[in-house]
């Protein structure tokens, strides 16, 4: 392993539910902190993000924003930067730089509390708590062109378990190795609360599912994106590099990990 060239990058998100006594909505802070870094080698990456700027630009990502629930639809209309236009949507644009001088196959991950997301075995998005929205390009959506999200008929997915909370998490390769300098297109680009959620009698409430346990908004929750880097050189592609790198299956979360699709 020490001729490998690895790294690690982990960027968390935390999602804070902020109780609102006698509030009709769920009202949330979202801010983002930069944990477990780990470098071998000579690949090196950084994890960028962005939000829109109110001038047609990005700028970076502003922490403590109130997350509440999604007046529109975050896909419908979109602006010139191809983001939504719904109100209350969270900018969330990730990229990946490559600071090193060699090629780097990339893979990213993003994980969700499992209570806010329907994940294995229906992965039925349209029953989400919490949802993302996967990056664009030009307005067009990255999914399945620069970052590939799936493997034939099923999503690259598994649950494990971060600080005693259970996560769904999906993860996609790089299309192509990331050349030196040059930085991936967008892997997310935002995060919104559905709007099926309310606040009765200072409970939390998923109206298309009453009798759903929404507790976890009550304290804090975390969203980690990760994003794994290895040398270019000697793979034909992200999966035969990382796998080699750190053996099949790996969790970057660290732990046990199950549901692997």
């Amino acid at each position: 392993m020490n001729k490998k060239k690895i790294l690690v990058l982990a960027v968390s998100v935390a999602l804070i539910a902020i109780l609102a006594i006698g509030g009709s909505l769920a009202y949330f802070t979202d801010t983002d902190e930069a944990t477990n870094t780990f470098t071998a080698g000579g690949v090196a990456i950084d994890l960028i993000e962005k939000e829109r700027d109110g001038n047609g630009g990005l700028k970076e990502f502003t922490q403590g924003q109130v997350l509440m629930p999604i007046v529109g639809s975050a896909q419908g209309e979109k602006d010139d930067l191809g983001q939504p236009v719904a109100e209350n949507y969270i900018d969330k644009i990730v990229t990946i730089k490559n600071t090193s001088k060699s090629a780097a196959w990339v893979r990213a991950y993003f994980a969700i509390p499992s209570a806010l997301d329907d994940g294995y075995e229906t992965f039925n998005a349209g029953a989400n708590i919490l949802h993302f929205n996967f990056g664009n390009k030009n307005g067009a959506s990255t999914y399945g062109v620069q970052w590939n999200w799936q493997h034939g008929n099923s999503w690259n997915y598994f649950e494990t378990t971060i600080d005693g909370v259970t996560y769904n998490v999906y993860y996609a390769d790089y299309y192509q190795p990331l050349p030196a300098g040059e930085t991936t297109e967008q892997f997310i680009s935002g995060v919104y609360l559905d709007s099926n959620v309310d606040m009765k009698d200072g409970v939390y409430v998923d109206n298309r599912f009453p009798t759903a346990d929404l507790s976890i908004l009550k304290g804090t929750v975390k969203c980690p994106v990760k994003a794994v880097a290895v040398q270019a050189a000697g793979f034909d592609n992200a999966a035969a590099a990382i796998d080699a790198a750190f053996g099949a299956n790996f969790n970057p979360f660290g732990g046990t990990a199950s549901n692997w699709q």
